[in-house]
């Protein structure tokens, strides 16, 4: 059974703007140690954190309403490289409270353009 579906699109330039201005600081803010150490290297680090933001959206979007309320950007973190990173719920608070809404598992696909990148994120029961 579908719990719930969440789709993003982010535009990789504004990502990419965001590194470059705040550097550790916005990284830090909203990416997981792991996830930042997943970055494939300089060049790629545009898609890379954008894509990852668009899974973070994407999954909350997807959330039930009573989950959404604790929610934030490290409550996830999206690990490997192409079309379907592994996604994993890492905050114990969200992850306990997922399961007493009836999420057993998390699908996320995301794909990258030149200039924009989509990620979507079904929740399943």
């Amino acid at each position: 059974m579908i719990i719930g579906i969440g789709i993003d699109i982010v535009e990789i330039a504004r990502i990419e703007k965001l590194v470059h201005t705040y550097g550790k600081s916005f990284l830090s803010k909203v990416y997981t140690p792991a996830e930042i150490n997943d970055c494939p290297g300089e060049i790629k680090k545009g898609p890379h954190f954008a894509g990852r933001w668009a899974i973070k959206e994407a999954f909350y979007k997807a959330l039930p309403d009573e989950c959404q309320k604790i929610a934030h950007f490290k409550s996830i973190q999206a690990l490997g490289g192409g079309k379907r990173p592994e996604l994993v719920i890492c905050d114990e608070r969200l992850l306990k409270l997922a399961k007493v809404n009836g999420i057993q598992r998390v699908h996320c696909s995301i794909s990258h353009e030149r200039l924009m990148c989509v990620a979507c994120v079904v929740l399943e029961g």
